[in-house]
């Protein structure tokens, strides 16, 4: 370690190399290396900074939601699913493709696929008590942030455009010149899908749904919808139904 001493005097008579300044010399060369390589790490970490923008077109984007969901011991008939805001108003202009499945007490299907829309749903268990007892039925052109109606889908530019009967929906179709497929029946003509398989007491429901919205704050009810058929459904649903939402 004597030959390690940096610190020995210039003249050799008067060099005195001890252990001592051999371990002093190694340990200053180490703090030497050390402390290049750590401000060398330093010089080359990339420098980060906070900022916050505000997004002024947040409400002209797009976002889609799917949703697949099985309710083994509620009828396709007295649910419904809907968007609303934090103020419990609708959510205008969605994009929607929203299937409801019939399943048996087994779990088998039950006739074909129902094609729906958005739909006003029971917001409490007060809603969900009363949700049929009305039976008028509320016709309207377009839908609004507080009424839903049955939609024209793609048969018009408007997503709130409505259809109010199984005959209209059809002839929009038709003036459009589009095809439906033949996989489902449209909500208007819902009658056709239990034409084939009555109601069933227990009987569940598949609901699959794919929309598209703007990037807006909203809520996704899936419940019993404000105002259900209760003429398609069996069992305890039947004439009052569960007070679930």
């Amino acid at each position: 370690m004597k030959s390690f001493d940096a610190f020995g005097r210039p003249v050799q008579e008067f060099q005195v190399k001890t252990a001592c300044g051999g371990y002093l010399s190694v340990c200053s060369l180490f703090l030497v290396v050390v402390l290049f390589f750590s401000e060398l790490s330093y010089f080359l970490q990339p420098e980060t900074t906070d900022h916050m923008v505000v997004d002024a077109h947040q409400d002209q984007k797009l976002v889609s939601l799917t949703l697949n969901v099985t309710l083994p011991k509620a009828p396709c008939a007295v649910l419904g699913i809907n968007l609303i805001d934090p103020k419990k108003a609708n959510i205008m202009h969605v994009s929607t493709e929203i299937y409801k499945t019939r399943l048996s007490s087994s779990g088998q299907t039950l006739g074909p696929k129902i094609r729906e829309s958005l739909t006003n749903t029971a917001q409490n268990a007060l809603d969900a008590m009363e949700a049929g007892a009305k039976t008028d039925e509320v016709k309207a052109s377009h839908a609004t942030t507080h009424l839903r109606c049955p939609s024209c889908f793609q048969s018009h530019e408007d997503e709130d455009d409505c259809c109010a009967t199984c005959e209209e929906v059809r002839a929009a179709f038709s003036t459009r010149g589009i095809a439906s497929r033949g996989d489902y029946v449209f909500g208007q003509c819902v009658k056709e899908a239990y034409s084939a398989a009555g109601a069933q007491p227990e009987e569940g429901c598949r609901i699959e749904a794919s929309l598209r919205l703007k990037k807006v704050p909203a809520t996704l009810h899936v419940g019993v919808a404000r105002r259900p058929d209760r003429d398609l459904v069996a069992g305890e649903w039947q004439g009052g139904g569960r007070p679930v939402v």
